[in-house]
C-alpha cells in the first residue's frame, strides 16, 4: 500500500482560517507534518488549529495581516521558533472581491496585489534559506482561472493571479538545485465560504438570483459538480510530497474540466 508520509516535515499555510487553506493544512497534518496556519481571523485561525489537534496533528495559530509590515518575516521566523524548521510553504491568502472590470479600483488593485503578490514574494524570500538549510522543499502557490479563462465580474483577482505565474516558473528555476520544488495549483468553483461571497456580489452587479448564479456557473462545469475542498487540498498534499519529488515549475488545475482551453 502507498501512502504520503511527511512525518517531520514543518508547514506554513496562509489563509489557513478556512476554505482551502484550511483545508491544506489539515491535509498535510494527517499525512504527518507539524502545521502553522496565518489567518487574519484570530477566531477562526484558532478553531481551525484545534480540529487539527483534536485529530492527533500538530498546529500552530499564527495571527497576522501578512500586509502589514514586517509580518511575513515574523510568519517565517515564528514557525520555525514553533515547530523547529520549515519544509513546506503554502501560499493560499488571498482576496475574492468581484467587480466590473471596466470599474475597477486602485483600492482593489492594491489589496489584490498587496495580500496576493507581495505578501507571497516576501513569504518565499523569508522561507528559502530554512528550506535550503533542510536540503530542500516545497512552496505552492493556489491561484485560480480568471489568468486563464475570461471569468466575468472577476475584477481584480486575476491581475494578482496573473503575475504569479511567471514569477512561479522563474523561482523553480532559480530554486531547484537546492531541491527546492515550487508549483501553482488553479482551483476551479469551490464550495468554500469565499465562493458563497462570490455568488452574491456576481448577482448584486448582474441583477440576478443568486439561485441563477450559481446554477449557471454549475452548468459550465462538465463533471456536473462544483469541486469540494478535499479535491484541491489533496492535489497541495501530493506536490508537497516525494511522489511529486520531480515535478517543479507547474501549474494544475482543479475545475471539473471547466476551463476550455488546450494546457
Amino acid at each position: 500500500m502507498i501512502s504520503v508520509d511527511l512525518s517531520g516535515k514543518c508547514a506554513l499555510v496562509t489563509g489557513g482560517s478556512q476554505g482551502i487553506g484550511r483545508g491544506c493544512g489539515e491535509w498535510l497534518a494527517r499525512a504527518g507534518a507539524a502545521v502553522a496556519l496565518v489567518a487574519r481571523n484570530a477566531g477562526n485561525l484558532e478553531e481551525a488549529a484545534q480540529g487539527i489537534r483534536r485529530a492527533g496533528g500538530r498546529a500552530e495559530a499564527l495571527a497576522a495581516d501578512l500586509t502589514g509590515p514586517g509580518k511575513t518575516e515574523w510568519a517565517v521566523e515564528e514557525t520555525v521558533k514553533r515547530l523547529g524548521a520549515l519544509d513546506i510553504l503554502v501560499n493560499v491568502a488571498g482576496t475574492a472581491r468581484r467587480s466590473d472590470p471596466a470599474e475597477t479600483t486602485d483600492d482593489d488593485i492594491d489589496l489584490s496585489i498587496n495580500l496576493k503578490v507581495r505578501a507571497a514574494v516576501r513569504l518565499v524570500k523569508a522561507a528559502v534559506p530554512h528550506m535550503r538549510a533542510r536540503g530542500g522543499g516545497s512552496i505552492i502557490f493556489t491561484l485560480g482561472l480568471a489568468h486563464v479563462h475570461t471569468s466575468v465580474w472577476h475584477g481584480s483577482g486575476c491581475m494578482s493571479n496573473g503575475m504569479l505565474l511567471p514569477y512561479k516558473h522563474q523561482l523553480a528555476r532559480r530554486v531547484a538545485p537546492w531541491g527546492i520544488r515550487v508549483n501553482v495549483v488553479n482551483p476551479g468553483v469551490t464550495e468554500t465560504p469565499r465562493m458563497s461571497i462570490q455568488q452574491s456580489r456576481i448577482a448584486e452587479l448582474t441583477g440576478r438570483s443568486v439561485d441563477d448564479v450559481a446554477r449557471e456557473r454549475l452548468e459550465a462545469i462538465p463533471m456536473g459538480r462544483f469541486g469540494q475542498v478535499d479535491d484541491v487540498a489533496k492535489l497541495v498534499l501530493f506536490l508537497c510530497s516525494d511522489l511529486a519529488g520531480h515535478i517543479t515549475g507547474e501549474s494544475i488545475t482543479v475545475d471539473g474540466g471547466e476551463t476550455n482551453a488546450v494546457r
